[in-house]
């Protein structure tokens, strides 16, 4: 019995010891998106269908994506790196030893913020900030060239479900969807975040001003309601005042927030 106890309490030593010297995830987010603050360790991606932005075990992140790809060339070049986005807007690999292994380039407006690196569709990795909008946070109680070129090939990308880019409407109950939120253009002309279970947790107030409405982010990072007369209803505020690319990620804390313009993407190295 007593030999039983013994083995017992040291398995339960053992146990305790490995729980509390895992590290903490520095933020939770869906597969395709990185925020300021998140970190992807060595082995974790990004991902979205096929498509990979990967940071290896041998310390180069990746893409993969099925055509020219994008690599940070940084192989060797550190032990256990891993990825983080920080409040200029730049991705930095870190080897285990806390030193600066690659960083992409700093935002050309050099303003702090909170910023969202994105996996899309189309197969590159951009970084989109600061935020310019979001929707209240739920709790318990760079310039950017204006392409157009580039616009038109955003134009075409298909929709994601917890994405909205530029020039991408929602419309007759169509929705973002993260987790157990929902953020959707109701066929009342109403625009409402909705959390499974509880409800409506943020609204536009815009039900019955308008018939066939839909939402639209435009090339300002401003989103707007508006109905079948293209008359706005309603506008989130403020606009941007550099012209470019913006995505609105409907986060898995139940905020959906506005980021933009683009400051950096795999297609411009």
């Amino acid at each position: 019995m007593a030999g039983s106890l013994s083995t017992f309490l040291i398995l339960s030593s053992v146990l305790l010891s490995t729980l509390f010297s895992v590290p903490p995830l520095a933020f939770a987010e869906e597969s395709n998106v990185l925020l300021t603050g998140g970190v992807l360790a060595t082995d974790s991606q990004l991902s979205y269908l096929g498509l990979s932005f990967v940071m290896q075990d041998d310390c180069n992140l990746v893409l993969y994506n099925k055509g020219s790809g994008f690599q940070s060339n940084t192989h060797a070049n550190g032990v256990n790196c891993s990825l983080t986005l920080n409040d200029l807007g730049q991705l930095i690999i870190h080897s285990s030893d806390k030193s600066t292994v690659w960083t992409s380039p700093v935002s050309t407006t050099g303003k702090k913020g909170k910023y969202a690196a994105v996996l899309r569709p189309d197969g590159q990795v951009a970084v989109y900030g600061p935020a310019l909008w979001s929707t209240p946070a739920l709790s318990s109680n760079a310039d950017a060239a204006d392409d157009g070129a580039d616009r038109a090939r955003l134009a075409n990308i298909p929709m994601v479900r917890n994405v909205l880019f530029s020039s991408q409407i929602l419309y007759d109950n169509a929705k973002l969807a993260s987790r157990d939120y929902t953020f959707v253009m109701q066929n009342d002309c109403n625009l409402a975040l909705v959390k499974a279970a509880d409800g409506v947790k943020w609204q536009s107030g815009t039900s019955g001003k308008g018939r066939n409405c839909f939402l639209r982010l435009d090339h300002q990072g401003q989103l707007a309601v508006q109905d079948d007369h293209y008359k706005t209803v309603w506008s989130s505020k403020p606009a941007g005042k550099t012209s470019g690319d913006y995505v609105l990620v409907l986060q898995i804390n139940g905020q959906a927030v506005v980021y933009g313009p683009s400051v950096w993407s795999t297609s411009s190295t």
